[in-house]
């Protein structure tokens, strides 16, 4: 009783609701980002290392790494959120390609962080 079904939210610090400096998001409505990323619908907007850790995934368009990244719904590839803001164009009526598949109507969502055991599938699958 008073269980709910579904993904628990993830608490995030205020400072990872925006975007962290990487690129200049002129049209990005701060408000509804801060919304997506507390009800975990894009991941937090953490500042991104140049080197690699062993929990961290590496975005494959600004080759950062990051706690957790996005999957896009077409491919399930990972992209930061920053990178994802700057695939999806508010402001164009046209729809999207996904940047790995070429499937029109790109979207991502927000699984959390990756489980070890996932990462190291991950990076096996990747090597064949």
């Amino acid at each position: 009783m008073g269980n709910k079904l579904g993904r628990r939210r993830q608490v995030v610090d205020e400072r990872y609701t925006k975007p962290q400096g990487l690129y200049v998001h002129k049209d990005v409505d701060h408000k509804k980002l801060r919304k997506l990323i507390l009800e975990s619908k894009l991941a937090p907007c953490y500042p991104g290392d140049e080197e690699s850790c062993n929990d961290h995934e590496e975005c494959p368009i600004c080759f950062l790494y990051y706690p957790s990244l996005n999957r896009s719904r077409c491919c399930t590839k990972g992209i930061c959120t920053e990178c994802f803001l700057q695939m999806k164009n508010p402001n164009s009526t046209r729809p999207t390609q996904c940047p790995f598949c070429k499937t029109s109507n790109y979207a991502v969502e927000y699984r959390g962080v990756k489980t070890k055991r996932k990462r190291v599938w991950s990076k096996l699958k990747n090597k064949e």
